[in-house]
Protein backbone atom coordinates (compact mmCIF):
# COMPACT_ATOMS: atom_id res chain seq x y z
CA UNK A 1 0.00 0.00 0.00
CA UNK A 2 1.19 3.44 -0.92
CA UNK A 3 2.72 5.47 1.68
CA UNK A 4 0.19 8.31 0.43
CA UNK A 5 -3.45 8.10 -0.91
CA UNK A 6 -3.02 7.68 -4.89
CA UNK A 7 -5.15 10.53 -6.46
CA UNK A 8 -8.25 9.37 -8.31
CA UNK A 9 -7.99 10.71 -12.13
CA UNK A 10 -11.70 10.30 -12.66
CA UNK A 11 -12.21 12.91 -9.66
CA UNK A 12 -9.22 15.20 -10.27
CA UNK A 13 -10.07 18.70 -11.00
CA UNK A 14 -8.18 21.83 -12.88
CA UNK A 15 -4.19 21.12 -13.20
CA UNK A 16 -4.44 18.14 -11.94
CA UNK A 17 -6.90 16.58 -14.23
CA UNK A 18 -5.10 17.89 -17.34
CA UNK A 19 -2.05 16.42 -16.62
CA UNK A 20 -3.41 12.89 -15.84
CA UNK A 21 -5.42 13.72 -19.54
CA UNK A 22 -1.79 14.55 -20.41
CA UNK A 23 -0.48 11.44 -19.23
CA UNK A 24 -3.39 9.05 -20.31
CA UNK A 25 -2.78 10.05 -23.26
CA UNK A 26 0.86 8.62 -23.85
CA UNK A 27 -0.12 5.15 -21.82
CA UNK A 28 -3.97 4.69 -21.84
CA UNK A 29 -4.05 4.50 -18.22
CA UNK A 30 -2.73 6.51 -15.22
CA UNK A 31 0.25 4.32 -13.41
CA UNK A 32 0.79 4.52 -9.60
CA UNK A 33 3.41 6.74 -9.84
CA UNK A 34 1.79 10.29 -11.48
CA UNK A 35 -1.28 9.23 -8.95
CA UNK A 36 1.51 9.60 -6.07
CA UNK A 37 3.19 12.88 -7.49
CA UNK A 38 0.20 14.56 -8.52
CA UNK A 39 -0.13 15.90 -5.38
CA UNK A 40 2.70 18.36 -7.07
CA UNK A 41 0.62 18.87 -10.45
CA UNK A 42 3.58 21.34 -12.08
CA UNK A 43 6.08 19.05 -10.91
CA UNK A 44 4.49 16.16 -12.62
CA UNK A 45 3.69 17.99 -15.34
CA UNK A 46 7.33 19.27 -15.77
CA UNK A 47 8.93 15.30 -14.55
CA UNK A 48 6.35 14.25 -17.63
CA UNK A 49 7.76 16.50 -20.39
CA UNK A 50 11.65 15.62 -19.06
CA UNK A 51 10.86 11.83 -19.24
CA UNK A 52 9.79 12.21 -22.69
CA UNK A 53 12.59 14.71 -23.59
CA UNK A 54 15.45 12.72 -21.69
CA UNK A 55 14.08 9.04 -23.98
CA UNK A 56 13.78 11.46 -27.77
CA UNK A 57 16.51 13.88 -27.50
CA UNK A 58 20.14 13.21 -28.58
CA UNK A 59 21.92 10.20 -30.53
CA UNK A 60 21.17 7.22 -28.33
CA UNK A 61 18.12 5.15 -29.72
CA UNK A 62 15.43 5.06 -27.10
CA UNK A 63 15.55 1.35 -26.74
CA UNK A 64 19.01 1.43 -25.22
CA UNK A 65 18.08 4.05 -22.92
CA UNK A 66 15.00 1.96 -21.79
CA UNK A 67 18.19 -0.42 -20.99
CA UNK A 68 19.79 2.20 -19.37
CA UNK A 69 16.45 2.94 -17.39
CA UNK A 70 16.16 -0.54 -16.11
CA UNK A 71 20.02 -1.34 -15.19
CA UNK A 72 19.57 2.16 -12.99
CA UNK A 73 16.20 1.33 -11.42
CA UNK A 74 17.49 -2.08 -10.18
CA UNK A 75 20.86 -0.14 -9.15
CA UNK A 76 18.86 1.67 -7.18
CA UNK A 77 16.61 -1.02 -6.04
CA UNK A 78 13.16 0.23 -7.68
CA UNK A 79 10.77 -2.47 -7.97
CA UNK A 80 8.30 0.04 -9.57
CA UNK A 81 10.42 1.23 -12.03
CA UNK A 82 12.42 -2.03 -12.49
CA UNK A 83 9.24 -3.81 -13.41
CA UNK A 84 7.85 -0.94 -15.71
CA UNK A 85 11.13 -1.15 -17.57
CA UNK A 86 11.59 -4.17 -18.15
CA UNK A 87 7.98 -4.67 -19.26
CA UNK A 88 9.12 -1.71 -21.70
CA UNK A 89 11.98 -3.57 -23.11
CA UNK A 90 9.76 -6.78 -23.45
CA UNK A 91 7.63 -4.72 -25.79
CA UNK A 92 10.74 -4.33 -27.85
CA UNK A 93 11.09 -8.43 -28.13
CA UNK A 94 13.83 -8.44 -25.05
CA UNK A 95 12.72 -11.75 -23.41
CA UNK A 96 12.40 -11.52 -19.67
CA UNK A 97 15.96 -13.72 -19.60
CA UNK A 98 17.50 -11.12 -21.57
CA UNK A 99 16.25 -8.26 -19.60
CA UNK A 100 17.09 -10.09 -15.93
CA UNK A 101 20.66 -11.29 -17.32
CA UNK A 102 20.80 -7.42 -18.35
CA UNK A 103 20.00 -5.93 -15.22
CA UNK A 104 21.86 -8.39 -12.79
CA UNK A 105 25.47 -7.34 -14.51
CA UNK A 106 25.79 -9.96 -17.46
CA UNK A 107 26.80 -8.00 -20.57
CA UNK A 108 23.78 -8.41 -23.31
CA UNK A 109 24.78 -10.27 -26.66
CA UNK A 110 21.95 -8.03 -28.04
CA UNK A 111 23.91 -5.16 -27.32
CA UNK A 112 27.62 -3.81 -28.82
CA UNK A 113 30.29 -3.78 -26.72
CA UNK A 114 30.57 -0.18 -26.86
CA UNK A 115 26.52 -0.26 -25.67
CA UNK A 116 27.80 -2.49 -22.91
CA UNK A 117 30.38 -0.37 -22.05
CA UNK A 118 28.13 2.34 -21.50
CA UNK A 119 25.94 0.19 -19.14
CA UNK A 120 28.56 -0.77 -17.12
CA UNK A 121 29.12 3.08 -16.88
CA UNK A 122 25.34 3.38 -15.92
CA UNK A 123 25.57 0.84 -13.10
CA UNK A 124 28.30 3.24 -11.63
CA UNK A 125 26.31 6.20 -11.82
CA UNK A 126 22.95 4.64 -10.59
CA UNK A 127 24.63 3.04 -7.83
CA UNK A 128 26.75 6.43 -6.79
CA UNK A 129 27.32 9.17 -8.53
CA UNK A 130 30.12 10.05 -6.71
CA UNK A 131 32.19 6.79 -7.56
CA UNK A 132 32.57 8.12 -11.25
CA UNK A 133 36.34 8.76 -12.59
CA UNK A 134 38.06 10.49 -15.12
CA UNK A 135 39.56 7.01 -16.00
CA UNK A 136 35.58 5.83 -16.83
CA UNK A 137 34.86 8.84 -19.06
CA UNK A 138 37.86 8.25 -21.05
CA UNK A 139 37.08 4.56 -21.40
CA UNK A 140 33.62 5.42 -22.48
CA UNK A 141 35.11 7.93 -24.90
CA UNK A 142 37.70 5.03 -25.88
CA UNK A 143 34.74 2.71 -26.97
CA UNK A 144 33.61 5.92 -29.57
CA UNK A 145 31.03 7.79 -27.00
CA UNK A 146 31.33 11.45 -27.17
CA UNK A 147 31.01 14.32 -24.57
CA UNK A 148 27.68 15.30 -25.42
CA UNK A 149 26.80 11.18 -25.36
CA UNK A 150 28.09 10.72 -21.90
CA UNK A 151 26.06 13.80 -21.04
CA UNK A 152 22.96 12.19 -22.31
CA UNK A 153 24.04 8.73 -20.66
CA UNK A 154 24.25 10.53 -17.24
CA UNK A 155 21.25 12.46 -17.77
CA UNK A 156 18.77 9.09 -18.25
CA UNK A 157 20.34 7.94 -14.87
CA UNK A 158 19.55 10.89 -13.25
CA UNK A 159 16.12 11.25 -14.22
CA UNK A 160 15.44 7.55 -12.98
CA UNK A 161 17.27 8.19 -9.89
CA UNK A 162 15.09 10.62 -9.38
CA UNK A 163 11.53 9.01 -10.42
CA UNK A 164 12.82 6.29 -8.56
CA UNK A 165 13.19 7.59 -5.31
CA UNK A 166 9.94 8.82 -5.76
CA UNK A 167 8.22 5.74 -6.43
CA UNK A 168 10.17 3.87 -3.60
CA UNK A 169 9.60 6.43 -0.76
CA UNK A 170 6.21 6.64 -1.68
CA UNK A 171 6.06 2.82 -1.87
CA UNK A 172 3.98 3.13 -5.14
CA UNK A 173 2.10 -0.49 -5.31
CA UNK A 174 2.88 -2.00 -8.77
CA UNK A 175 0.96 -1.75 -11.65
CA UNK A 176 -1.15 -5.12 -12.20
CA UNK A 177 0.83 -5.57 -15.53
CA UNK A 178 3.41 -5.52 -13.17
CA UNK A 179 2.94 -8.63 -11.71
CA UNK A 180 5.07 -12.15 -12.67
CA UNK A 181 7.87 -9.89 -14.16
CA UNK A 182 9.80 -11.30 -10.70
CA UNK A 183 12.90 -9.35 -10.53
CA UNK A 184 13.86 -8.51 -6.90
CA UNK A 185 15.86 -5.75 -5.50
CA UNK A 186 15.14 -6.91 -2.05
CA UNK A 187 11.92 -5.67 -2.07
CA UNK A 188 9.16 -8.54 -2.89
CA UNK A 189 7.04 -7.85 -6.19
CA UNK A 190 3.88 -8.75 -4.87
CA UNK A 191 2.55 -5.64 -4.27
CA UNK A 192 0.17 -5.06 -6.11
CA UNK A 193 -2.60 -1.67 -6.29
CA UNK A 194 -5.73 -3.09 -5.30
Amino acid sequence: MARVRLLNPDQAEGRRREVFDRVKAYYKMVPGLQKALNYLPETTDALWTLSLSTAREGSIREELKRVFFAVTAYEVECEYCTAAHMIALMGKTWSHAECVDLIEGKPSPRLTDKENAAVDFVRVVGRRPAAVTDEMTDKLRNHGWTDAEIVEIVAAVALMRYTSTVASALDVPLEKAMEGVGVSCGVPLNRLES
